[in-house]
């Protein structure tokens, strides 16, 4: 894996945010929304979303990186 992959594997750029005037960062992590069956999905409130910064990794960004950054 490349610095460049690496770089890019956070909040900013994972296909689960959501971006949110309500929060201070304007980002906050749609995983539990997009992890529902597409036909059942229905969005809760903005504020029932974690906010997440910009640059900040998830269990999910750490666990894909174990391999390369831990043996």
């Amino acid at each position: 894996m490349t610095l460049e992959r690496i770089a890019v594997q956070c909040c900013k750029s994972c296909a689960h945010v959501l971006n949110s005037d309500s929060s201070e960062t304007q980002l906050r992590c749609g995983l539990g929304y997009y992890i529902q069956p597409p036909l059942t999905r229905k969005q809760g409130r903005m504020d029932s979303y974690p906010v997440v910064e910009a640059h900040e990794r998830c269990g999910r960004w750490r666990d894909s990186l174990k391999g390369v950054l831990k043996p």
